[in-house]
């Protein structure tokens, strides 16, 4: 086997199955499935945990266990898998904020901001809208996932399983829970605005904006996406994309039609994912990446993510055929987008 120096970089999102997952979280409103990878195990240290996953029930997500808090801020991703309507949530979700229990809705792609230590949860699916479902995605800066339970009717059954699960030798997350507990009812939940500004609508990106740091979109490239940056996100060090790919080529040129290839001062993580719910491991496409100024040539034909560390050269990126369009979304551990371009 081909010994390659960026191999390591390049993780498939199976690596981070959950053994014991379903019997603590399985719910009527939560995932069908999903994938949770962390810095810890999965992500070369770096101070995040995410995950990918597809979602077609109704009902609480977690019941009797919420709100939650964590130490650490993260973004929640609520979006569609329709590839030719990017804007189609395909759902409508009741989410609550705050110690005072604030219900907010929503049916269009939402990133929902919690900082550390902020109370979010009960997350609600009203209803579900596209036949296959919606798709949801966590980006949380911490390197271990870490979560207090703070609802008063969590069973002790369910506090014996999670805790078996925290006390592994490599918990998917580790899980404690407040002497402070709170009773999720019509008359506890409130319904104002103070919490309104952390359900943020994702914004498209105009063809313009990326054309003026001389990123050229290139026919491989999404036709539209998402982008969200620490700006957008209460000031959160995160800036992400999410958007999907439908067509072969190359996916952006740099200047002086250069082959794309840059770096930056900031960590960052490439993410391809399938959209058919039926199968979280199938992408559906074929795409080749370079590695480092020696152009090492990688080549996914599943689900991946890719670490790119602070420094280290990549691109270009070129899809070489699609048998289904498939999703992708980048996430920088920086407030700001910077990209330096090579001349080659």
């Amino acid at each position: 086997m081909e010994n390659k120096k960026y191999a390591h970089l390049v993780k498939p999102l199976s690596i981070a199955a959950m053994p014991g997952s379903e019997r603590a979280f399985r719910n009527t409103g939560n995932a069908d499935i999903n994938l949770w990878l962390n810095g810890r195990d999965h992500l070369e240290g770096l101070e995040l945990n995410f995950s990918w996953g597809f979602y077609t029930g109704l009902g609480d997500w977690h019941p009797g266990m919420d709100p939650h808090v964590h130490p650490y801020p993260e973004a929640l991703v609520f979006v569609g898998l329709d590839p030719d309507n990017i804007e189609y949530l395909g759902a409508e979700m009741q989410y609550c904020l705050g110690k005072e229990l604030e219900v907010h809705t929503f049916d269009k792609p939402s990133v929902i901001v919690a900082k550390g230590g902020v109370l979010h949860c009960p997350s609600v699916t009203k209803e579900v809208l596209n036949p296959i479902g919606y798709s949801f995605f966590i980006l949380s800066l911490g390197a271990e996932p870490r979560t207090t339970w703070m609802g008063d009717g969590i069973s002790e059954e369910q506090i014996r399983r999670m805790q078996e699960i925290a006390s592994s030798s490599k918990p998917f997350m580790v899980s404690t829970f407040s002497k402070k507990r709170y009773h999720v009812s019509p008359e506890t939940m409130t319904y104002s605005d103070k919490h309104a500004h952390l359900i943020k609508p994702l914004k498209l990106l105009p063809r313009a904006a990326a054309e003026k740091d001389m990123m050229i979109p290139g026919p491989g490239n999404a036709d539209r996406l998402f982008w969200m940056t620490g700006n957008d996100l209460e000031g959160m060090e995160l800036n992400f994309t999410w958007g999907f790919h439908k067509r072969p080529g190359l996916w952006h040129r740099g200047p002086g039609k250069s082959d794309g290839a840059h770096f930056h001062p900031h960590d960052e993580v490439l993410v391809f994912a399938g959209t058919d719910p039926s199968d979280i491991n199938y992408l559906g496409a074929e795409i080749s990446i370079d590695m480092g100024e020696e152009h090492e040539r990688h080549i996914i034909d599943k689900p991946i993510a890719v670490v790119i560390p602070k420094g280290v050269v990549h691109n270009p990126i070129i899809t070489r055929y699609v048998d289904r369009p498939f999703a992708f979304f980048m996430i920088s551990l920086a407030r700001d987008y910077e990209v330096t371009w090579c001349s080659r």
